[in-house]
This record gives structure tokens, sequence and C-alpha cells, in this order.
């Protein structure tokens, strides 16, 4: 009897250390090191409808107020388009490590007879521990309108973040990275006008845009690619414009890294 219960408590004793290890791990893995003067260079490529670029980028953590982070960039010939985005706000972390949080702006350039779009970008979860494989991380709808030619166009669009999992490893540039956390920003769109007596869709709701990111342990950012495609109805003879087709992609390569972390 005495062995049975010494075994039982040993049994539960592991399991409990077993649990407290597992919630460490998760709590102390950080796959993106916010101090100031840590940098990354990149390696950007940007392929859209038939033209091509090319070019080398260093993003910096250049400010801190409190534990927000923002970052500048230097850039050779070629920004990238998920760096844009963090150069253009902060980002922050929550419960250590357990969640990394985005405040910013994302532009999205149409084609020359329409407007830029800024999307406000609020409190974007890039990572959270208490998400798996496939959660919704993060959702919001809003509306934005422009004008065509006196016609007031109505965009409707939805901004999620999605947690796609972990990889043991990827290489990148042909270095193998360890531990690597995989996320996706989702950008639908749609588009409507009202004319004479009913509304008339020029873009029916699609993904327009779609960025997926991998994180190393305790690296950051080590990948990033943006898929932009928009594809336009038959606009109607009122608006008296052509609305071109828009396809892109961008990459993102890590070159090199330098931290100061407290690891």
């Amino acid at each position: 009897m005495k062995k049975i219960l010494i075994f039982s408590a040993f049994i539960l004793a592991s399991v409990s250390c077993s649990e407290e290890d597992d919630s460490f791990l998760v709590s102390d893995t950080d796959y993106f090191p916010l101090e100031l003067e840590n940098y990354w260079t990149y390696n950007n490529q940007l392929n859209s409808n038939t033209e091509s670029s090319q070019g080398v980028e260093t993003l910096s953590i250049d400010n801190q107020v409190r534990n927000r982070f923002s970052f500048s960039q230097v850039i050779d010939s070629q920004a990238g388009l998920f760096t844009n985005v963090l150069a253009s706000g902060e980002v922050y972390k929550q419960n250590g490590n357990q969640e990394i949080i985005y405040d910013g702006n994302l532009n999205l350039a149409l084609n020359n007879n329409l407007q830029n779009f800024e999307f406000t970008l609020e409190d974007v979860i890039l990572y959270d521990a208490n998400f798996t494989q496939g959660d919704v991380m993060f959702s919001n709808a809003g509306e934005l309108q422009q004008n065509i030619n006196g016609f007031p166009v109505d965009f409707e669009y939805e901004i999620s973040s999605t947690h796609k999992g972990f990889l043991i490893s990827e290489v990148v540039n042909d270095v193998t990275y360890e531990d690597v956390f995989v996320s996706e920003i989702n950008i639908s769109l749609s588009a409507s006008v009202f004319l004479v007596i009913s509304d008339f869709s020029i873009l029916q709701k699609q993904d327009v845009i779609k960025i997926t990111n991998y994180y190393a342990k305790d690296i950051g950012l080590i990948y990033s690619r943006v898929n932009t495609e928009i594809i336009f109805e038959d606009i109607p003879e009122q608006l008296n414009t052509e609305i071109s087709d828009v396809n892109s992609t961008s990459t993102q390569n890590l070159i090199s890294y330098s931290l100061s972390t407290n690891l």
C-alpha cells in the first residue's frame, strides 16, 4: 500500500511539473524581440502585373514609449509591403511574450483612377499563445467612400488575422530557423455605386490582400509574402472611367539581423 501511494504521488508530481513547464515554455517564447536598436535587413522583391523590382531594406526599432515600440526604415530601391505597415505604427506585447499586437495603418494603391485606400488597423493580433492553428485571432469590419466623377462609390471591408500554426524549422536565404510561427492577415473588399434607382456592384466581395508572415523564435520576422489581387466588374458607363484589375506579389527574406535583447 505504501508503495502504491508513493508511486501515485510521483505521477502527480510529474504531471504537475509537466504542466508548469508547458506553461513556462509558451509564455517564454518570444517571436518578435522588441528592444531599442534591434534591426532586421531584408531582401525585397515586388512583382506587379508586368513589372518587377527588388532592393534591400533595414527595419530598425528607433523609439519606445512605455511598452510600445515604433520603427524606421532604410530603403535601397524597393520597400517591403509588410515592413511599411510596421513602420506606420507601433507594436507592443501583453502578458509577457504571449500576445504581440499592432496599431497602425495599411495603404492600398488600386490604380491611377482611384485614390489610395488607408485602412486603420487597431489592436491587430500578430501572435497569441492562447490560440491554436486555424483560429481567427482578430477581426474587424468597416466602410469607406470615394467619389468617382461625381458618383459616391461605397466600399465595405473586413480585416482579420489568423493563426496558421507552427513549423519545426524553415529555411530562408539558406539559413535554417527553428521553431517558426506562421500567421496571416487578410483583407476582403467589395464596392458598389448607386445609379438612378439601384446599386451596381463594381467589385464583388473578395479577398484582395493576403499577408503571410513567418516569425522565428527569438529572431522575429524572417519571411513575409503579400499577395494582392483585385478583379473589378464591368464599370457602368455613367462613371466615365476605366478601373484596371490589380495583381501583385511582394516578398521579404531576412538577410541579417542584430538583436540586443534581454535573453
